[in-house]
């Protein structure tokens, strides 16, 4: 147990340097390398894997990310921003949004509860995986049904992602506008500042604030924890926080929560097995390549509509299907640094909308059923 929280707290660092370092890993990004790593120990070594230090990880993981991550939301700055990048963010959220419900009201009525799997898949798809995993806490999804959910998701948006970072930009710039460049610096708020070990034990404070009032909240309010409440709560407050200057400026804030993140993307990897996916949950893998493709397809035919260049478009739907920390090596792979900031924003401000979203839309969907 004290082997496996060492590797997986100290690998994330190493990650970095090596991104850092070396060119080719910098390609992909710690997030990629962060998740790879995770899924090669879930199918080769699963069974030294200590699932219930792993799942007290996860949980551990997203509440505090999730905070931490929304305190440097520049809510009045993104609303001011180039009206492309908003139009193109909210194009992702009613794509996915439909497609979502789409799919579960036209899938095959059998044993999934396709209403939990569409809230799941609408927070993964608006803002990250870290929304996912809230979400499925909060619907009580079984243990088995969230990682069957989460390796079909890895499967399949792994995929889109090579074709992003391989090509997409060429395919998609003969339908959309090209990218008109600023004049202006665009700064990676992930790669500005230098790390202040001061500013960070604040922000993780601050985080930890928000956490234990949330919880307290919950055993007011319904007497014991409640996920879905706790969850809402976790995320307001973050936001709330967001809107307070020095908290927002705070310049460790993100990237403690960015470095929790890979932490969970190493122990959610963990647990996705893919030959359980392949004989087990065949519907399930069906089921979210069908929201996933239709959901991309939905927002570049939106962004065509309204004329997004391919850039924007392609960095919002990055933002919001892989959430902010996918941001930074696809803009280098558009080989355009200045859609770095608008692409962090969008995901961040998908954490903030992806949570009350996909709640939404899973007892939206339960309804209509």
């Amino acid at each position: 147990m004290a082997a496996q929280l060492i590797i997986f707290l100290i690998l994330p660092y190493l990650f970095k340097k090596g991104e850092e370092r070396f060119k080719w890993m910098s390609f992909f990004g710690t997030v990629v390398w962060c998740y790879l790593f995770g899924i090669i120990i879930g199918n080769t070594a699963s069974s030294y894997i200590d699932l219930k230090l792993t799942n007290s990880l996860i949980e551990v993981s997203v509440l505090l990310a999730v905070p931490l991550l929304l305190f440097s939301l520049d809510i009045k700055a993104w609303l001011k921003n180039t009206r492309s990048t908003i139009i193109s963010f909210i194009i992702s959220l009613v794509s996915i949004s439909l497609a979502t419900l789409s799919v579960s009201l036209a899938f095959p009525k059998g044993n999934l509860e396709t209403w939990k799997l569409g809230g799941m898949l609408v927070g993964v798809y608006s803002g990250g995986t870290v929304n996912m995993s809230a979400i499925g806490k909060s619907l009580e999804v079984p243990n088995e049904t969230f990682l069957m959910v989460n390796a079909a998701d890895i499967l399949i948006s792994s995929i889109y992602m090579l074709i992003v970072l391989m090509g997409a930009k060429k395919i998609l710039s003969r339908f959309l506008p090209a990218y008109k460049y600023q004049d202006i610096k665009d700064q990676d708020i992930s790669d500005g500042d230098a790390f202040q070990f001061k500013a960070a034990g604040i922000a993780i404070a601050l985080a930890l604030l928000v956490v234990a009032v949330s919880l307290g909240l919950s055993t007011l309010f319904y007497g014991e924890l409640f996920a879905p409440f706790i969850l809402l709560i976790c995320t307001s407050l973050g936001i709330l926080f967001s809107l307070i200057k020095k908290i927002q400026a705070n310049p460790s804030s993100f990237k403690s929560g960015e470095y929790i993140l890979y932490i969970f993307c190493i122990a959610l990897g963990s647990l996705c097995n893919f030959n359980n996916l392949s004989t087990n949950a065949p519907e399930i893998l069906l089921f979210v390549s069908l929201v996933l493709v239709m959901a991309i397809l939905l927002h570049f035919i939106g962004a065509r509509f309204f004329k997004i260049d391919a850039d924007t478009a392609l960095i919002t739907n990055v933002a919001a299907v892989f959430g902010p920390a996918f941001v930074a090596p696809v803009a280098r792979s558009l080989g355009n640094k200045q859609v770095i900031v608008s692409g962090l924003t969008s995901g961040l401000m998908g954490y903030a909308f992806g949570n009350y979203l996909g709640l939404a839309m899973a007892h939206l969907i339960k309804a209509l059923l």
